[in-house]
């Protein structure tokens, strides 16, 4: 029987494929094929995937962007050619997608992916469903800091719909934003109108309570100078760039600070609450202006800062980024600076600790042992790793990482990132076994071509640090397996090449694919 896999790692899921798993579950029924969710396949730069695995052969179909490609999985897994000329089907599965992007933007507070497209669709809709989506709009528009086009677009609904509540809290919400102090007031006497039945005393005693914290924070906004009056995007934090420290030709660490009481924490802790360790990433907004990815003015992207939970909550951040020369927010990032402000996204979960699962276990797993097959500037994901099993830099006052850990590290000879880092923790014994393998230098421009390649010279004289020039094999992984106690955990992160191979090498040697984790670099 043919199976098919569909990804739902990060990069996936943010171009829909939980949408995409629906349709090929529904496609698929009652033909001799079952459908399963999967952890990352490695071509995150083709999401959304699916892997098709059909008489011990593999097959991986990328860029699922709609339901024809979705049943073309179908195909290739069953033979059968289905019959897409139901109008009714393919407009649901089409709106069952546009949502899943929409509310997966939003948990990852992505304003500008959450907005794409919804324009287009308020005109292609009518009757109820064209207000939702307007109402929705506004919310969108509230969220990224566009208070004024919010109220715009709310304020139509509102009248088109006086006595909904939905509506008249959204557009009270936004008024506070921008501090319409009498309008919430006015908002309030028409709350006492609309609920005159005795039923209504408790929802207006609530609805007043809730429109008198909104008229507190307008109050607010306008004690606020106009001249340092700025409007706030939902989830995010102002943070400036201190300084550069070039580190290779290709790469730079970062320098931000911050004072902004909104940055939030990597571990959210006090009276009854939990610590779970985790790694975590962070979105900075780069503000190139008008771009393809939806209607606000930048473009979002994720990463990892090679420093501390504790450091962010001193308001110090360091973030290791390669400049690519088609790389948008990079290129941009180049360009800013020191002392420009910059938006980051307060910090999200990447992985739990001591599993190193995108989700937090129902049983906490901790393996004995841990293999890193990291490629580029996938070796930020070592440094949190490592973090938790340094005291000092881990969660609470004791490491959760306590296991073993091996790290097989790829990367140009022109492009040798974090080597003084990772030669502490070796010393330390934090890092069981560092293997580097080098590979030629990068071809063309490099955007910090004075930067001399990093010495290399006390690395290969420390016993548990060996320097090939190489490319990552089975034998190499087979190998580092051998010295790692089951229940092993491996985590692959680099390019989406990369990830790939280490996945099919991963299977060709006979690892379990449950006990991998890979993610984007």
């Amino acid at each position: 029987m043919a199976e098919i896999l569909v990804c739902q790692a990060n990069s996936c899921r943010q171009g829909g494929s939980q949408a995409v798993l629906l349709e090929i579950e529904e496609l698929a029924k009652a033909l001799n094929c079952t459908v399963k969710p999967v952890g990352c396949l490695g071509a995150c730069d083709q999401a959304p995937a699916a892997l098709v695995l059909k008489a011990g052969r593999e097959r991986i179909c990328t860029r699922i962007k709609s339901v024809e490609k979705s049943a073309e999985v179908v195909q290739h897994a069953t033979g059968r050619t289905l019959d897409l000329r139901d109008p009714d089907m393919l407009q649901r599965f089409t709106s069952v997608r546009r949502v899943r992007i929409r509310q997966q933007a939003c948990q990852e507070s992505k304003w500008n992916a959450a907005l794409a497209g919804i324009s287009e669709e308020i005109a292609q809709s009518s009757g109820m469903r064209r207000w939702q989506l307007r109402i929705e709009y506004g919310q969108l528009l509230r969220r990224a800091g566009l208070f004024e086009e919010a109220m715009t677009e709310v304020s139509e609904v509102h009248k088109a719909f006086p006595t909904s509540i939905e509506v008249l809290m959204e557009f009270a919400q936004i008024l506070s934003k921008l501090g319409r102090v009498e309008h919430i007031t006015d908002l309030e006497a028409h709350v006492r109108s609309i609920c005159c039945d005795p039923e209504d005393v408790r929802l207006e005693m609530e609805l007043i309570l809730r429109l008198g914290r909104l008229k507190a924070e307008a109050v607010e906004v306008t004690e606020t100078p106009i001249d340092v009056r700025e409007p706030r995007i939902e989830g995010y934090a102002i943070w400036s760039l201190r300084d550069v420290t070039l580190v290779s030709k290709h790469s730079a660490i970062y320098h931000f600070v911050s004072k902004d009481r909104q940055r939030g924490t990597p571990n959210p802790r006090g009276r009854g609450r939990t610590v779970w360790p985790k790694t975590w990433h962070v979105t900075l907004l780069a503000r190139l202006g008008a771009n393809s990815e939806g209607p606000l003015p930048w473009i979002e992207r994720d990463y990892t800062p090679i420093s501390t939970a504790k450091e962010w909550e001193q308001g110090q951040c360091d973030i290791l980024i390669k400049i690519y020369n088609d790389g948008q927010a990079t290129s941009w990032l180049q360009q800013q600076p020191l002392g420009i402000r910059i938006w980051f996204s307060q910090p999200v979960k990447t992985l739990s600790v001591p599993s190193l699962l995108p989700d937090l276990d129902q049983a906490p797993f901790r393996p004995a042992s841990y293999l890193l097959l990291l490629a580029g500037t996938g070796i930020v994901a070592a440094a949190q790793v490592l973090h938790h099993a340094e005291r000092g830099k881990c969660f609470g006052s004791s490491p959760t990482i306590n296991s073993p850990i091996r790290l097989v590290h790829s990367c140009r000879s022109d492009d040798v990132l974090m080597s003084f880092e990772l030669l502490d923790w070796c010393t330390k014994g934090l890092l069981k076994s560092w293997t580097l393998l080098l590979t030629e230098a990068e071809a063309g421009m490099t955007p910090f071509p004075d930067v001399q390649d990093a010495d290399l010279t006390n690395c290969a004289s420390t016993p548990n640090v060996a320097i090939l020039r190489s490319r990552v094999s089975c034998e190499l992984i087979r190998k580092e397996l051998n010295f790692c106690p089951r229940p092993c955990r491996v985590l692959v992160s680099g390019p989406a090449g990369f990830n790939a191979a280490c996945q099919s090498m991963l299977r060709e040697v006979g690892f379990e694919s449950d006990a991998v984790t890979i993610l984007s670099a």
